[in-house]
């Protein structure tokens, strides 16, 4: 917060929104959501296959831990695939292609506008900030899922030593 006599300087950060920002978005946003899963299908297959393997002997335990396996892997593929595409379209509604975008941070939040819709957060509701390569993720408390995915072209790094400065008690991420 600024002091009474100090007036603070603003200015958001603008893009014209192209067509392929959905689709970048969406990619970042479920290449860190199913990591878990993996890392979790995987350790289950191998558990499942060594261990029949270890019970009983028999090659076809492997086999039959292969295939699981593969079929693990189609579903996570499919999920991965259905989420980015229904990630995509809720994207291309908040930025429509060739809208601008504007993203200004204070000390105070941050502020999301577009020309159909201006979104305001304080800092105060931060609960994680995580960034990939083309986004960056803003969770708030109380939620599963992000509140915002913000392209990285508007919201460098200083904003987000910014934003994660004024929160409170934010986990890293």
């Amino acid at each position: 917060m600024a002091d009474a006599g100090v007036q603070e300087t603003v200015t958001g950060k603008s893009m014209v929104v192209d067509h392929g920002l959905a689709g970048r978005l969406a990619r970042d946003h479920q290449q860190k959501k199913q990591t878990g899963l993996w890392i979790a299908g995987t350790a289950m297959v191998l558990l499942y296959g060594l261990g029949m393997f270890a019970l009983n002997g028999n090659v076809r335990s492997l086999v039959m831990a292969g295939f699981w396996g593969v079929l693990i892997a189609i579903g996570f593929v499919a999920i991965r695939h259905l989420g980015t595409q229904k990630l995509t379209r809720v994207v291309e509604g908040l930025y429509p292609t060739g809208d601008r975008l504007t993203v200004t941070v204070t000390d105070a939040g941050l502020t999301v506008t577009t020309s159909t819709m201006s979104l305001t957060v304080a800092a105060s509701a931060f609960w994680r900030i995580s960034t990939a390569p083309h986004s960056v993720m803003v969770r708030i408390h109380g939620l599963i899922g992000p509140a915002m995915i913000l392209p990285r072209e508007v919201v460098d790094d200083a904003d987000i030593a910014r934003l994660r400065a004024a929160a409170p008690r934010i986990r890293r991420g």
